[in-house]
């Protein structure tokens, strides 16, 4: 009888055993993109102009600084923002220690009815929810800041989370 090589043994193995490395190589790459989407990436607001924007209003409805997360929603409206050439982004902390928020924009027709006439879905979508990982060393007591930057002008909002 004929001992099958190396080889021959490793593929049976291979097949017997696919299923189970196909569910934790899924499970090891899922990990690793929820790791890095909720990952905090430091913002630097002194690298922009500050700028004054009469017509901004925003709510934050909702802020949570448990353990080991941040969770923020509300909704923000600009002149400037929603728009072609001006961002977003939700931070937490000051100075060296302040981070973005990763986000998803939510519409919100209550909001767009009191500041838009037209029914341009764009218009609608002044809502917004944000989950990360607390960095080290942040208090419940943080400061939450929505930031809208249009060119090289930086327009923000802040607000303090007391949860």
């Amino acid at each position: 009888m004929k001992h099958p090589s190396t080889l021959d043994q490793m593929l049976l193995l291979l097949r017997k055993y696919a299923f189970l490395c196909g569910v934790a190589l899924s499970l090891v790459v899922t990990l690793a993109c929820c790791h890095a989407w909720t990952a905090h990436r430091p913002f630097h607001p002194d690298s922009f102009t500050p700028s004054n924007d009469p017509s901004m209003r925003a709510l934050v409805e909702e802020c949570h600084i448990a353990r080991n997360t941040i969770a923020v929603s509300g909704w923000i409206h600009s002149n400037v923002w929603p728009g072609d050439e001006a961002t977003l982004i939700l931070t937490v902390g000051d100075g060296e220690k302040e981070f973005s928020i990763p986000y998803r924009l939510q519409e919100r027709p209550d909001i767009a009815r009191t500041f838009h006439t037209e029914a341009n879905p764009f218009h609608n979508r002044y809502g917004f929810a944000g989950t990360a990982r607390k960095p080290a060393g942040m208090t419940p007591g943080a400061t939450i800041h929505l930031n809208i930057i249009s060119g090289h002008s930086l327009y923000r909002i802040s607000h303090a989370c007391r949860s």
